[in-house]
């Protein structure tokens, strides 16, 4: 099936009442994680890669956004689901244009050092650009504490979205949806957070566009399918994906013999291959998810 159109992908998730899950990749295998999940549950899903720190000076290799595309593209194409395609959370505004002309269906871009000002100046560019060619754009007023992964425990400060504010920034930016902070903190799972759903239902009835959840990892499940229920529409998901995958990953290595076949233990596909126990771990835990966003079988 052909990517989808992302107001679609919203549409049908507002009619069912279900949110639409963005599972974060990093690799061909946690990619193919994700894309397993979504055809066994019959769910519909949002694909796509992390723009944080692709292009980040500190990183000791660098990777084309091109390699990234085309492996996500040929993937989602594949899928008998309805899918979105993202470059998500990215502070270089010149790497999200590109990844509108390299085939993401949804761009974010985002910069938690700009003053406000700046920052709808460069949504506005990054909207400009993507709407005429059929992609979507997503957007955030300020980003939950502790993206950098430094929180053990939830800040007293959480950024909370006003209404009023976020009506206005959408309506000054012209973006598809937006992702508001109604209590969570990038705790990457060590610790749970409750949602504000009062404020949830403030922003739902302000916010003409669909409601984002970043942060998922460290939100109470109970509050997650609340908020699902007050009308949030896409939920997005990494720590726990990583933790899945890592933990399967040192399980696997322990088990690994010194004189294992190196064929096997990477690249065979079997049972003991380390890639392999990562991405069935991490698909288990995807299709926990999709069915908690109530989004399993509605393709």
């Amino acid at each position: 099936m052909p990517l989808v159109p992302f107001q679609e992908l919203m549409s049908a998730a507002e009619a069912g009442g279900y949110a639409v899950g963005y599972f974060e990749s990093w690799s061909l295998e946690s990619l193919l994680a994700v894309a397993d999940a979504a055809e066994a549950t019959r769910s519909p899903v949002i694909l796509g890669f992390s723009g944080l720190y692709l292009f980040e000076p500190r990183r000791v290799v660098h990777d084309p956004l091109e390699a990234y595309a085309a492996m996500g593209l040929e993937v989602c194409r594949k899928l008998s689901v309805p899918t979105c395609f993202i470059f998500n959370e990215s502070p270089f505004l010149d790497q999200v244009l590109r990844a509108i002309d390299l085939g993401f269906n949804v761009v974010m871009y985002s910069d938690e050092e700009l003053p406000e000002a700046e920052l709808k100046a460069g949504v506005r560019e990054v909207v400009a650009k993507a709407h005429p060619l059929g992609c979507a754009v997503e957007a955030e007023m300020s980003a939950p504490p502790g993206v950098d992964g430094e929180l053990s425990a939830a800040p007293e400060e959480l950024h909370l979205t006003d209404p009023a504010h976020a009506r206005a920034f959408v309506e000054e930016t012209g973006v598809d949806c937006l992702a508001v902070n109604v209590g969570q903190a990038h705790l990457h799972g060590r610790e749970k957070v409750h949602l504000r759903l009062d404020l949830v239902e403030d922003l739902r009835r302000e916010v003409p566009v669909p409601l984002v959840l970043h942060g998922a990892s460290s939100i109470e499940r109970a509050d997650l399918a609340a908020a699902i229920r007050l009308g949030v529409r896409k939920i997005n998901v990494g720590s726990v994906l990583k933790q899945r995958f890592l933990s399967a990953l040192r399980e696997g290595c322990a088990a690994v013999p010194p004189d294992a076949n190196p064929y096997e233990a990477l690249g065979s596909g079997f049972q003991q291959d380390l890639l392999t126990r990562g991405r069935v771990a991490e698909r288990e835990v995807v299709e926990e998810l999709l069915h908690l966003f109530g989004s399993a079988g509605k393709a």
